[in-house]
């Protein structure tokens, strides 16, 4: 049974992984899933993750879930872009994928970007780079992700 236990673990941390880049796929609630499995089902009795544990993947968590908007925040307004222009990469973050399918998680950041701030200024050109900037997030975005859940897992590893 153990075997069936680490199996699923394994899995949900790999599927964490996938996560970072299909944005509809919860990355941090496999991280935890693995956890919580581990606690509750494969951990002696009063002797599962210490409390150091669970408090440092609760900061690293939020960092997770903060990263996400913050360097899309970050980047679009830092490529000239509006208060729209952040909601609409949030947004195509979001619809991508499903109109468009895989590419759609660069494509929907980008064209959503491109349309929102294309209409509110009027100006191409700037829109363009407000667009390249949602993808550039996307991107950093990604990176920051992949390496807070590394560490989340490496910690997991090096606790048990």
């Amino acid at each position: 049974m153990d075997i069936l236990f680490w199996s699923i673990i394994i899995l949900l941390f790999i599927a964490s992984m996938v996560g970072i880049f299909v944005p509809v796929i919860p990355d941090a609630l496999f991280v935890w899933g693995g956890f919580l499995i581990y606690q509750f089902l494969l951990a002696d009795q009063g002797h599962g993750l210490p409390a150091s544990f669970w408090w440092g993947m609760a900061i690293l968590t939020i960092l997770l879930l903060v990263s996400d908007f913050l360097t899309n925040m970050v980047f679009v307004k830092k490529y000239g872009g509006s208060k729209w222009g952040m909601a609409a990469s949030v947004a195509g973050l979001l619809i991508g994928p499903f109109v468009m399918g895989p590419i759609g998680l660069l494509l929907g950041p980008f064209i959503f970007v491109l349309l929102v701030e294309w209409a509110r200024n009027q100006d191409f050109s700037l829109a363009f780079k407000v667009g390249i900037g949602s993808m550039v997030a996307f991107f950093g975005s990604a990176l920051v992700k992949l390496g807070v859940q590394a560490i989340m897992i490496v910690w997991f590893f090096l606790v048990v």
